[in-house]
C-alpha cells in the first residue's frame, strides 16, 4: 500500500513538473520557434511546430500574429500548428476563418480542418467553409467538407443557388469550347424532378453551320448502356429475365478462356456491373463474331465491358423475339413520348442528327448505325436523356404506370461492385467523392452526402457526352457535344458546377 502511493505522490510530482515546465515558456521562446517557421528546412519547420504544440494554448496569440506574417510558409507553419492545437485557443478562429481565403492552398488546407475541431463554436465560420466547398483546390474541398461535417452535418445539404449555376454554365461553355475545339454542346438540368433547363450552344456542323437547337440529336454513346439495362430490369420485373441465372441457359457462347466452365457462370447482374470477364471490345469487329476472350472467372472482378452488354442484348433478343430498337420503343421510348430517341439511324432523323468532329473542330465522317448495340449506338437529345432518369426519380415509384418499380429502381442503384481502377469524378460542392462503385448499368461515386449516380461516353466518331443525377436531391445534369474533346469540356464544367 506504501509502494501504491509512492507512486501515486511520484505521478502527480511529474505532472507538477511537466506543468510548470510549459508554464515557464516565455515570450521569447515561443517567438524563437516561430523564427524557424521562416527557415527552408521542412524538418526544422516541423520541429518548431512540434514543440510549440506542447506548449499549446499560451503560443496562439503569438501564432495568430504568423498566420499573418507576409512569408507564406509561415502561414502554412502557422495552420499546421493551429490543427493541432485546436480545439484549445478559441481566439483564433476569426483569424483562422480569414486564413480560409489565403492565397496559399496549404494554409487553406490546415485552417479549415482546425476550424472543424472546434465544433460548433466555429459556427460563424460556415458561410466561408461552404464556399471552400467549390475551392480550386481538391483537398481543400475535403478539407470543407470535413470540417462541415464536425461542425454540423446538415450544413452540407444546403442547396445550391440555381440561378448561380445556370451563370457558371452560360459563361463558362462558351469559353471551353472555343477553348477545346467542340463545336456544338447541348444541356439540360434537371431539379426539384424536373428539366429546369436547357440550352444549346454552337453549330451541330462545322461544314453547314445548322446551329444546335433542343432537337438536335447527338451519339450518346456509352451512355446507351444505362438505357438498355433499364429495359433489362424492366424484364427481370416481368419474370422473362433472372438477373443471377447463366446467360448460357438462354444462348449459349463458348468464349476463349483456359476453363471452359468460365461460359456457362456469366448472368445478367455480371454484365450489368461490369464484372462478367469480358474485355471491353474483342480484337476485331464485335459484329464479325470473332473469337471472344474471358479474361477472368465471372464475377470476381470490375473490368469495364461493351461486349457483355452486345452479348446481354442478344440474349434478350432471342427471349423476346425483337430486336433491341423495337422492344425499347414499344415499352420505353414511346411510353416517355421520345421522339427523338432511338438505337438506329433512320432517315427521318438523319437532319436531326449533329455531326461528330475530330480535335481540331473539322467534321468527321458520319456514321449511321443501322443495327443496334446495347453498348453505344443511342441516338438522343439532353432534354429526353433526361426524361429516362427522371422515370428513374419518380417519387411514386410503386405506381403500375411507371417503366420500374421501387424496389427494382433500388436494386439498380445499389453498390455491385467497388471500383478501384477508376477515380471518382471530380466535383466540388456538397458531393465530394469518396469511393466509386457500379450499380446495374450505372457507375456510382459514393459521397460526403450520398451517392451520385452517373455515367459518360465516347464514340470514335468524335462524340462525347456525360449524365449524372443525385437520388436524394431528384437533381441532375445532361452534356452532349459533337467534339473529341468534348470529355475535356465536360470534366471541367462538373468541376466547376459539381452538384444541382
Amino acid at each position: 500500500m506504501i509502494r501504491y502511493y509512492f507512486l501515486l505522490l511520484l505521478v502527480v510530482i511529474t505532472q507538477n513538473l511537466f506543468s510548470q515546465q510549459l508554464n515557464n515558456f516565455n515570450k521569447e521562446d515561443i517567438l524563437s520557434l516561430i523564427t524557424k517557421f521562416s527557415d527552408k528546412d521542412p524538418w526544422v519547420n516541423g520541429d518548431a511546430i512540434a514543440k510549440l504544440v506542447e506548449i499549446g494554448e499560451p503560443a496562439v496569440d503569438y501564432l495568430i500574429k504568423s498566420l499573418q506574417d507576409q512569408n507564406e510558409n509561415v502561414r502554412w507553419c502557422s495552420a499546421i500548428a493551429f490543427e493541432k492545437i485546436s480545439p484549445a485557443g478559441k481566439q483564433s478562429i476569426p483569424y483562422l476563418t480569414k486564413a480560409l481565403k489565403d492565397k496559399n492552398s496549404n494554409v487553406r488546407y490546415c485552417s479549415a480542418l482546425a476550424l472543424g475541431k472546434f465544433g460548433k463554436d466555429a459556427i460563424a465560420a460556415v458561410s466561408d467553409l461552404q464556399n471552400m466547398l467549390y475551392d480550386n483546390d481538391h483537398d481543400v474541398r475535403w478539407a470543407a467538407n470535413i470540417s462541415l461535417s464536425k461542425i454540423d452535418h446538415s450544413l452540407l445539404n444546403v442547396i445550391p443557388d440555381l440561378n448561380k449555376k445556370i451563370e457558371k454554365i452560360e459563361k463558362l461553355t462558351p469559353e471551353l469550347m472555343n477553348e477545346f475545339n467542340v463545336p456544338g454542346v447541348s444541356i439540360s438540368l434537371i431539379t426539384e424532378n424536373k428539366i429546369t433547363y436547357s440550352k444549346s450552344f454552337g453549330v451541330s456542323d462545322a461544314n453547314t453551320k445548322s446551329t444546335v437547337n433542343e432537337n438536335t440529336m447527338f451519339e450518346a454513346c456509352s451512355m446507351s448502356k444505362p438505357v438498355f439495362a433499364l429495359i433489362v430490369m424492366h424484364l427481370v420485373e416481368k419474370n422473362i429475365i433472372d438477373l443471377d441465372k447463366p446467360l448460357f441457359n438462354y444462348l449459349p457462347e463458348n468464349f476463349v478462356s483456359d476453363d471452359g466452365e468460365y461460359s456457362k457462370l456469366i448472368t445478367a447482374r455480371m454484365i450489368l456491373s461490369h464484372t462478367s470477364g469480358m474485355p471491353n471490345w474483342r480484337k476485331g469487329d464485335e459484329e464479325r463474331n470473332a473469337p471472344l476472350p474471358l479474361l477472368f472467372k465471372p464475377g470476381t472482378k470490375f473490368n469495364y465491358s461493351g461486349e457483355g452488354f452486345y452479348y446481354l442484348q442478344r440474349v434478350i433478343e432471342k427471349i423476346t423475339n425483337q430486336s433491341l430498337e423495337s422492344y425499347a420503343k414499344q415499352n420505353l421510348f414511346d411510353k416517355l413520348g421520345l421522339i427523338s430517341t432511338s438505337f438506329v439511324w433512320e432517315e427521318k432523323f438523319d437532319k436531326q442528327i449533329a455531326t461528330g468532329h475530330n480535335a481540331k473542330g473539322e467534321c468527321n465522317e458520319r456514321k449511321k448505325y443501322l443495327h443496334s448495340n446495347a453498348a453505344y449506338t443511342l441516338y438522343t437529345t439532353p432534354n429526353e436523356y433526361s426524361k429516362i432518369i427522371l422515370e428513374i426519380l419518380k417519387t411514386n415509384n410503386n405506381s403500375s404506370n411507371n417503366f420500374l418499380s421501387e424496389e427494382t429502381v433500388r436494386e439498380m442503384l445499389t453498390h455491385q461492385v467497388r471500383v478501384d481502377t477508376r477515380e471518382v469524378t471530380d466535383r466540388p460542392g456538397r458531393n465530394y467523392g469518396l469511393f466509386a462503385f457500379r450499380g446495374l448499368g450505372w457507375a456510382i461515386d459514393s459521397t460526403v452526402t450520398g451517392d451520385v449516380i452517373y455515367h459518360s461516353g465516347a464514340n470514335q466518331t468524335g462524340f462525347r457526352c456525360y449524365s449524372q443525377f443525385s437520388p436524394k436531391d431528384k437533381s441532375g445534369i445532361v452534356i452532349m457535344t459533337n467534339g473529341e474533346n468534348g470529355s475535356e469540356l465536360w470534366q471541367r464544367l462538373i468541376k466547376e458546377i459539381g452538384d444541382l
